[in-house]
């Protein structure tokens, strides 16, 4: 060891009796920082390593999150960076995996299943609902049931014999909140015969078709499926400006943009009841957020208005069922006097109990319409 130099000296054991001088000090100071710091340097830069390549491996979700914020400057700019990475990520192959996982994921969504339907029972809270369904005599007729311990069943022309041999064709589809629906009609076995396909996608509604175009969707699947009943559960991700097909920015819950909305639901509904097909349109019910609660009213308000000149359609209306107006409710009692958690932590979401309650109202109105083999 060189005992000349200052740092050698600093680092090495001192003396007893030695004096340092100041220079030694210094030295064995910034040495010991030296120590410290760079330990923890490699692992803020080996974390930022790893967030990076996270980004770069799942960039295509990054994209998808860009999309899927409501118009306006944060948007451009987030989307901006997202198509950034992503041109990084496809320069490099780094997206692959995932999009792979994700175009099998696509394809596998909604499998089709032969299943019988769930009993559940509705809870004890005594819910109106109003049905528009023919009549037969008449073009239309208004069918108003009272639910209290069990399902709400209105009157209707009974359809064809559903067996094993012909199971009944249901089509469920929406965004998220129609997953727990979905699985909750296709998830029991041995009561009825349902094939059922669940197509279910999140973040997604009729005001956006940039992100996700529903009605394009609907007709592919009205063609490849040809289902006998379609179930809609869709509206709570409409809460947002829409821009019509001139470019006009439409602000959210304005005249122009409910005649907008209102266009779109019937265009969809034009799509989906061709060839005579059921429709069942579920309500949006009451949401914790004051904001989000007072835009799905207004979804439900332009439904209500729609489905009133369409008698092939028939509104699940659960509104009332889960809270009613200002009256939100996390939690709820059923008849057997057990309370269940009825929506999710987001205060949005539906559970899967609560989910289960909505899939009884459907069960009642194809119980009243198609004739169930034993």
């Amino acid at each position: 060891m060189d005992t000349n130099d200052p740092l050698e000296r600093a680092v090495r054991p001192r003396e007893r009796g030695e004096i340092w001088t100041d220079e030694q000090f210094r030295a064995a100071r910034e040495y010991d920082l030296t120590e410290r710091t760079t330990p923890v340097l490699g692992a803020v830069l080996a974390v930022l390593g790893c967030l990076l390549l996270a980004l770069l491996l799942t960039s295509g979700k990054v994209v998808e999150i860009a999309e899927r914020q409501e118009f306006g400057d944060a948007r451009d700019r987030n989307l901006a960076v997202a198509e950034g990475i992503d041109r990084a990520a496809n320069f490099l192959s780094l997206n692959r995996p995932y999009d792979a996982l994700r175009d099998l994921r696509d394809a596998n969504n909604g499998r089709s299943e032969t299943v019988a339907v769930v009993t559940t029972t509705i809870p004890a809270t005594t819910t109106t609902t109003t049905t528009t369904v023919p009549a037969a005599n008449d073009s239309s007729s208004e069918a108003t049931t009272t639910t209290t311990a069990a399902p709400a069943t209105t009157t209707v022309p009974a359809g064809r014999v559903v067996t094993d041999d012909a199971p009944l064709r249901v089509y469920v589809a929406g965004d998220s909140q129609a997953t727990y629906l979905g699985q909750a009609i296709t998830s029991e076995s041995g009561v009825r015969s349902l094939e059922v396909e669940l197509d279910d996608r999140i973040s997604t509604g009729l005001a956006r078709p940039d992100y996700f175009d529903w009605p394009a969707q609907w007709a592919n699947q009205m063609v490849e499926l040809d289902p006998e009943v379609v179930v809609l559960f869709i509206g709570a991700n409409d809460h947002q400006d829409m821009v019509d097909a001139a470019g006009q920015r439409l602000i959210e819950g304005s005249e122009s943009w409910r005649d907008e909305w209102r266009a779109r639901m019937i265009a969809a509904l034009d799509i989906l009841t061709t060839d005579d097909r059921v429709v069942y349109w579920v309500t949006q019910p009451p949401m914790r957020d004051g904001a989000l609660d007072a835009g799905v009213r207004v979804i439900n308000e332009v439904a209500d208005e729609v489905l009133a000149d369409r008698s092939e359609v028939l509104a699940i209306d659960i509104w009332e069922l889960f809270g009613g107006d200002g009256a939100y409710q996390d939690r709820l009692t059923g008849p057997d006097g057990d309370t269940i958690t009825a929506r999710i932590s987001d205060g949005v979401h539906l559970s899967r109990p609560a989910a289960s309650w909505v899939a009884d109202l459907v069960f009642a109105e194809l119980d009243a319409r198609f004739v169930f083999s034993p």
